[in-house]
């Protein structure tokens, strides 16, 4: 597949799940499903005013206006973002990914910016399982990329497991994947826990636990 092919398919099935979350997972009630609506809006040359004007709490739309102004000066120092701007959509998922996790490769930075309740991240993904043609086309791109947090991503959109994703779950296997090399004794007791899922097996045979 080609990297435009790429790119169009990720920002279609953003679209997609966001238009799910709004209207089957409650994501109206999210700050980070208007964060990502209007980050949407704003790569696309749209309106972002009149997205967050359809906030209909002034305390949240005030909260959302607020990050996503600190959002854009984040990703305005990320040189690579302006290349491949749906970069910028999928990188706030893998940052609040990284954040709610805890992992030691969130930057300072990011916790500042992409702060988001464990619950409203996990809320992304269950939205992108509600269609599973939608969430596996997304697991076989992210599958196909070698960084550690593309395989986090493959490994919450496999539809293929009987895994039941929950939030401490989902912090787990982001914590497990989002390093290299050996593991700590803390990544140990999440791969011991995530070995019960048939998350390991199925979707991460030979990973680090031979490191």
């Amino acid at each position: 597949m080609s990297l435009m092919n790429t790119s169009k398919l990720l920002q279609n099935s953003m679209n997609e799940i966001l238009q799910i979350w709004g209207t089957k997972h409650e994501g109206k009630s999210c700050a980070l499903y208007w964060l990502l609506r209007a980050q949407e809006a704003d790569i696309a040359g749209g309106d972002v005013s009149s997205i967050l004007s359809e906030i209909e709490s002034q305390t949240l739309q005030g909260e959302v206006r607020t990050r996503f102004s600190a959002a854009g000066d984040y990703w305005a120092d990320v040189r690579y973002s302006s290349l491949e701007p749906v970069t910028m959509l999928w990188g706030t998922i893998v940052n609040c990914l990284r954040v709610a996790a805890k992992t030691g490769r969130a930057t300072e930075g990011q916790k500042a910016v992409f702060d988001y309740e464990a619950a409203s991240v996990l809320s992304f993904f269950k939205a992108a399982w509600t269609k599973m043609e939608l969430a596996d086309g997304l697991y076989h791109i992210f599958r196909a990329m070698p960084a550690p947090e593309c395989q986090a991503m493959a490994a919450l959109l496999n539809v293929h497991v009987d895994a039941c994703l929950d939030e401490v779950v989902m912090c787990r296997l982001v914590r497990l994947l989002d390093h290299e090399g050996p593991m700590s004794p803390e990544e140990l007791e999440d791969l011991a826990t995530l070995s019960n899922t048939h998350l390991v097996n199925a979707t991460f045979s030979g990973m680090r636990g031979s490191a």
